[in-house]
């Protein structure tokens, strides 16, 4: 019986920035099926922008449309915008974050799919032009996968983390911008979720 992987997430998730119009899901795939020919079909639902908010609110056409076996979640990064050298959060509170993720991860229990959630990786600050008036802040990405994870394990959800082993590469040679990674950098990440997935046996 051939099985279905979702992918919920933003413009990281759909392949920004990969020079090959991949991205790391269809990079994902793509060594999935080299591994396990014939056994796997894949659904990018991931939208360029989404926030948590809009995550939560398209996987209930999205998600609950399909039949899925496994669902990969990607998201966050668009949640942690600021106005430069303010403390005053511009998108989300964090009580409003800790909501829509609890209301996506309702939904998506709803389709019987195992559920992967994936931290955030890094932002290149420096890479924030003078001229940029919206950045994000590394210490607002650690914090927000500490609530992730926290709520995954509330959950009993798999939680994949990330973002130690990232901030240690050289990532002005893995992303495009500051928060993109390239083709390089999206076969790494589809590399190390397919070394996740099957160490979880989760393939």
């Amino acid at each position: 019986m051939v099985k279905n992987i979702g992918m919920v997430g933003d413009s990281i998730a759909h392949g920004y920035y990969d020079e090959a119009d991949l991205g790391f899901f269809s990079r994902l795939g793509k060594k999935i099926l080299s591994h396990h020919p014939g056994k796997y079909v894949f659904n990018n639902m991931a939208q360029s922008g989404d926030n948590i908010a809009d995550a939560a609110n398209r996987a209930i056409f999205e998600a609950l449309s399909r039949q899925f076996d496994l669902i990969i979640v990607n998201i966050g990064i668009n949640d942690l915008r600021r106005r430069k050298d303010s403390n005053l959060q511009l998108d989300f509170s964090e009580g409003a974050r800790i909501m829509y993720w609890n209301k996506l991860l309702d939904i998506l229990s709803k389709t019987a799919a195992t559920i992967v959630v994936t931290d955030l990786t890094p932002v290149i600050e420096k890479r924030y032009t003078k001229q940029a008036t919206l950045i994000r802040y590394n210490t607002d990405v650690e914090r927000y996968n500490e609530i992730i994870k926290e709520i995954c394990i509330k959950r009993n959800v798999h939680f994949f983390a990330r973002y130690e082993n990232w901030k240690k590469r050289d990532l002005e040679n893995l992303y495009q911008d500051a928060t993109h990674p390239n083709a390089a950098g999206h076969q790494i990440m589809a590399d190390e979720l397919f070394e996740y997935l099957e160490n979880q046996h989760l393939l």
